[in-house]
Formats: C-alpha cells, sequence, structure tokens
C-alpha cells in the first residue's frame, strides 16, 4: 500500500502508530499493555504525539504512562482532555470537531464520528467524556488519512471526502460496538476512498467483522489488506 513515503504499524484492535515521512511517530488511541492482541514487543512504542479520538478505556487506558515516558503532545476533546488532564497527563490539547492542531509535522482535524465517549472511573460510576470523534490527518507530503475512531456509516461522510479529499480511510469493521462489514462497505463509497485499512475486529468475541468480508463487498477497485497486529504498511512495508 502506497502512503508517501509515510507508514503505519497496527497495534491491534483500534491503535495506530504512524510514522511520517520526516521521521515522526504519531500514535492513535493508544491502547498497548492491556490490549490482548497487541504484539509484546510492540507495547511500548517510542511516539511524537498522542490523537485520542474518543474517552472509552480501550482507547485511553495506557495513555497516562505513554504520555509520562515519552513526553509527547496529547490531542483531544476538551472533555476527554479534561480527564487526561485530572489524572496528571501533561501537555494536552484541547480541541473540539472542526479545529485543526499541528503535532509532529501533521495536520490533525478533529471530525465528527457516531459513538458514545463515556469514561469508566474507579469506582465503576461513568464521567461524562462528551462526544466521540475522528480525525483527518495531513501529512507532510500531503497525505490525508481519515481517522474514523469507532463509529457507525454516517450520511456526512460525503461532506468528510469533500472537504478533505482524504486518499486512505482506517475504518472500524469489527460490528457490535462499531459499524460492520457492510456498513463500511457504504462508508466507503461516501469517502470515495480506493485503500482502506481495519482496525476494531478480532479482539473479544463479538467483534466478528473481517476486512476479507469488506473487500468482498468493495471489489478490486479498493485495497483492503487482510492485516494482522504488528502489519507495517508503507515505506517501511
Amino acid at each position: 500500500m502506497d502512503l508517501r513515503g509515510n507508514s503505519v504499524t497496527w497495534l491491534g484492535h483500534g491503535t495506530w502508530l504512524w510514522t511520517t515521512s520526516e521521521g515522526k511517530r504519531v500514535i492513535v488511541d493508544p491502547f498497548l499493555g492491556n490490549n490482548p492482541t497487541c504484539p509484546e514487543d510492540l507495547r511500548e512504542p517510542d511516539v511524537d504525539a498522542i490523537l485520542v479520538t474518543h474517552g472509552h478505556i480501550d482507547h485511553i487506558a495506557d495513555l497516562p504512562p505513554l504520555a509520562a515516558r515519552t513526553g509527547a503532545p496529547v490531542v483531544a476533546s476538551w472533555e476527554v482532555g479534561a480527564h487526561l488532564i485530572g489524572q496528571g497527563v501533561e501537555n494536552v490539547t484541547q480541541m473540539g470537531c472542526g479545529g485543526t492542531v499541528e503535532a509532529a509535522g501533521v495536520a490533525a482535524t478533529m471530525v465528527t464520528a457516531v459513538h458514545g465517549s463515556g469514561i469508566g472511573a474507579p469506582d465503576d460510576t461513568m464521567l461524562q467524556g462528551g462526544a466521540a470523534a475522528g480525525f483527518m490527518i495531513e501529512f507532510p507530503d500531503g497525505l490525508v488519512v481519515y481517522q474514523a475512531g469507532d463509529t457507525d456509516v454516517f450520511g456526512d461522510m460525503a461532506l468528510l471526502a469533500e472537504l478533505h479529499a482524504p486518499e486512505v480511510a482506517v475504518l472500524p469493521i469489527g460490528g457490535h460496538f462499531t459499524m460492520g462489514p457492510a456498513r463500511a462497505a457504504v462508508a466507503v463509497r461516501l469517502l470515495g476512498v480506493t485503500k482502506v485499512l481495519c482496525g476494531h475486529f478480532g479482539t473479544f468475541p463479538p467483534l466478528v467483522g473481517r476486512p476479507a468480508e469488506l473487500q468482498a463487498l468493495t471489489g478490486a477497485s479498493v485495497e483492503v489488506p487482510d492485516l494482522q497486529p504488528g502489519d507495517v504498511f508503507g515505506a517501511a512495508s
């Protein structure tokens, strides 16, 4: 998969580690030591920036120690960012949908998603985590990647395509908590992309969707790798 000199490693579930053509490393939704599918040798990556789509435990569980170890800046929604600051995380930029933040040489625009964002508290209560989001990430060489986060398909994906013209979409396909392959195929059509990376599947029993199902629905004109945790795509593949 040609990513214009950039590369990406799937760390399992919804966690993606991007290496830009300038050598900077940007992680999306770090779920590492607590992620049963993350390869052991990838659980303590070096990163230059951390992007967070929403507050569910499988997207922020390992963020505080990662941020403390690396000193990487964190980009999150206002509500999730407030929670992380309260947990002692430093260098947090809080933002909302429609805003753009530059970090580690990429421009990350927060966009809407159809999902929850409640944050589990130690006493088993649920904290308000604001709205779930995704990111349109523009890399230094102009590559635009849509990191959808956790979401169902929604009609305004066509508007996101008009506004950002992504070349690559990173979509959840497991089903149950997000869209499955059939609905993801509609998302691919709305976005107009020809390269799709699939996540949020196979980690837990309910997440039954698989890339091969999406590939069968989209046809040969769309590239949908049948990936495994630890797989690398792009410059380093």
